[in-house]
């Protein structure tokens, strides 16, 4: 049994903080300022879940066995952040002065960031597997 969690862990265990921000906006009353000031604090709360799994991402990237498996990880963080965007994306018009416009431009930076490492790793990953063409190197003597 294999108890370690990955990144698509983390990211099903963050969805709970994001499906309670968009249930309080959808319900949001402006003019209640105790609901406003709860959404608030929701869309900081979301804020603080992007964060903390980026971290996360860059932490499982760093022990990754190889450069795959890194690029799996940022590929995660960029499908996460993308995700926090959508949910975003429906209520930072609706409600600018709470933080949404400003954790989707956090969502989006870390989205960009995640996507640039995934290449990256990508890229590093394709060159691993791609053989050396005959007569580039010297062949290798033994010396017994």
């Amino acid at each position: 049994m294999n108890a370690a969690l990955d990144l698509s862990d983390l990211t099903r265990l963050n969805q709970a903080p994001l499906d309670h921000m968009t249930e309080l906006g959808a319900n949001l009353d402006v003019a209640d300022e105790a609901r406003r000031n709860a959404f608030c604090r929701e869309v900081a709360a979301v804020g603080g879940v992007l964060k903390q799994t980026y971290q996360a991402a860059a932490l499982l990237a760093r022990r990754a066995t190889n450069c795959e498996e890194a690029g799996q990880t940022w590929k995660t963080m960029s499908d996460y952040a993308n995700h926090v965007m959508i949910v975003l994306s429906l209520l930072k018009d609706r409600y600018p002065g709470s933080g949404t416009a400003e954790l989707y431009d956090l969502a989006l930076d870390y989205k960009a960031a995640a996507e640039k490492r995934y290449q990256s790793n990508l890229e590093a990953t394709l060159c691993q597997k791609t053989p050396l063409p005959e007569g580039l190197l010297p062949p290798l003597t033994s010396f017994v």
